[in-house]
C-alpha cells in the first residue's frame, strides 16, 4: 500500500494531467454534435473490429471439430451414394417391387483419423485409428477428399496399418480418365508428390493435365477414384509410355479420410480364383 501511495506522490501532476485531458474531451464529445458523431462512429469500427477478431479466434480453436463433422457427413453422402447407384441398378432391371432395404451396395465408406504418417523414407507408412473393432480389414482401400491415399496392409483391435501411394512396394491399376486405357501406378521412392503410371501403350494419347484415377479392375478400389494428373509423358522407350503424375493428395497435409470396404470382393476373388 505504501508503494502505491509513494507512486502516487511520485506521478501525481501526470496523473492529475491525464485526468484533467480525459474530462476535457468528455466535455467536448458530450456538448458537441458533430465531435459526438464523429467518436460514435470510431468507437463503433473499433469495437466491431475487436468482435471480428474475437469472433475469428473462436472459429479457429473450433475448426478441427468443424473439421470433423464435415469429414462424418462426407461419409454419409458417399454411402448415399452408393445406395442411389444400387436403386439406379434396380430401376433398369424392373425390379422395384423389391424393397430398397433389401439391397446390397458395392462400396461402405468409413471415415478414419490419421495417428502416425511419414513421407520420408522410400517405404513409408501411415496408422489409422480404426481397426478390427470398426469393421476394417487387410486389402481395404483408404482415401481422402483430395484423391486415393494407399491400400490397409495390417490390422489391430483399434489400429490399421496403411501402405500408401509413396511406398515402393504398392502398385495399384490406374487409367487416363479420358480414354480408359489402363496400366500399373508405383511411386519411384523420390519426390512424395509425384508417381508413376507405366505400361500404357506408345500410340495412347496422353497429355499434360490430363486426369488419372483408378481403373476399378482391382477387388479394392471403386472406379474413378482421383489419384492425379499427367505431369509429363515420356515416350523414349518403343512399347509403352512412362507418365509421370502429381498427385492430387499431399502427403505432407492429409486432413481428412475414409476407408472403403468393397462389400462384394471376397465373391469376387473366389470366382476369380476359380478360373
Amino acid at each position: 500500500m505504501k508503494e502505491i501511495i509513494k507512486l502516487i506522490l511520485k506521478y501525481h501532476f501526470t496523473i492529475i494531467f491525464v485526468l484533467l485531458e480525459f474530462l476535457s474531451f468528455s466535455l467536448i464529445v458530450l456538448h458537441n454534435n458533430y465531435q459526438r458523431t464523429v467518436f460514435s462512429g470510431y468507437t463503433a469500427s473499433f469495437l466491431s473490429g475487436i468482435s471480428s477478431t474475437v469472433s475469428d479466434i473462436d472459429d479457429y480453436f473450433y475448426l478441427r471439430e468443424t473439421n470433423e463433422n464435415l469429414v462424418e457427413e462426407n461419409t454419409k453422402l458417399r454411402n448415399q451414394i452408393e445406395e442411389l447407384k444400387t436403386l439406379c441398378r434396380w430401376y433398369a432391371m424392373d425390379t422395384l417391387w423389391n424393397p430398397v432395404d433389401s439391397m446390397e451396395v458395392n462400396y461402405v465408406f468409413k471415415n478414419a483419423d490419421i495417428v502416425n504418417a511419414g513421407v520420408n523414407k522410400t517405404k513409408n507408412y501411415m496408422t489409422i485409428d480404426k481397426g478390427a473393432a470398426d469393421g476394417v480389414q487387410p486389402e481395404m482401400a483408404v482415401c481422402s477428399s483430395d484423391g486415393v491415399i494407399g491400400v490397409v496392409e495390417k490390422v489391430s483391435r483399434h489400429y490399421a496399418k496403411v501402405l500408401p501411394l509413396i511406398n515402393t512396394n504398392l502398385r495399384i491399376s490406374a487409367k487416363i480418365k479420358k480414354n480408359g486405357y489402363y496400366g500399373s501406378l508405383q511411386w519411384d521412392g523420390e519426390d512424395y508428390r509425384y508417381s508413376y503410371l507405366n505400361d500404357i501403350p506408345f500410340h495412347v494419347s496422353a497429355e499434360i493435365g490430363d486426369t488419372i484415377v483408378t481403373s476399378g479392375f482391382s477387388s479394392i478400389f471403386p472406379e474413378n477414384e482421383l489419384i492425379g494428373f499427367v505431369e509429363s509423358v515420356n515416350r523414349e522407350t518403343a512399347n509403352f509410355l512412362t507418365i509421370k503424375v502429381k498427385l492430387a493428395t499431399d502427403f505432407k497435409r492429409i486432413s481428412d479420410i475414409y476407408v472403403i470396404a468393397h462389400t462384394r470382393r471376397q465373391e469376387k476373388q473366389q470366382l476369380e480364383n476359380e478360373l
